[in-house]
């Protein structure tokens, strides 16, 4: 590979739509441990993804020249002193998607939060005491499918976007 900074973009975006396929194969399985391996391949869809979209500030810092390139989470990146001190619409954009909870960004890293914190006690008393399970984590709003192909879809027209406003002429 080239040593440009837009590889690693290209690299990211490639294994996340490898985790995807993977994910909807783990899906439709019948495997003994299909679940399991459908929670692998969600989280390593959400790491590509969110891998993806920080390998983007990158390539628009690195056309920019700003010294975004030691930033290492996206949420460093698009906070809003980072937007305001290296004003340009890439940035602004993401910024913005990315404050909004409904948006594919807003849901990226709503997920990618909750991939890293701790189970959460159920709120409520189980029906039945006798269960060994009784104190098992509360379902949280997962990260889906839907999602994730939201994500790709996104990514792929904003990475053409961003890139075609970038060519130098």
């Amino acid at each position: 590979m080239a040593n440009e900074v837009y590889t690693r973009t290209n690299q990211a975006l490639f294994f996340a739509r490898k985790a995807l396929d993977a994910w909807r194969e783990a899906e439709g399985s019948q495997a003994l441990d299909a679940r399991s391996q459908a929670l692998y391949h969600r989280e390593h869809a959400l790491f590509h993804l969110y891998r993806t979209v920080l390998a983007i500030v990158h390539e628009v810092a690195d056309r920019y020249r700003w010294p975004l390139m030691d930033v290492r989470t996206v949420e460093q990146a698009l906070d809003g002193e980072a937007a305001r001190c290296f004003p340009g619409p890439e940035l602004a954009e993401l910024s913005e998607l990315g404050c909004e909870r409904e948006t594919w960004l807003g849901r990226l890293l709503a997920g990618w939060l909750a991939l890293h914190a701790p189970p959460v006690q159920a709120a409520t008393k189980p029906q039945n005491d006798g269960l060994i399970a009784s104190s098992a984590a509360s379902a949280r709003a997962e990260w889906s499918l839907d999602d994730a192909d939201d994500a790709i879809g996104a990514l792929n027209e904003l990475i053409s976007r961003y890139r075609d406003g970038m060519v130098e002429y």
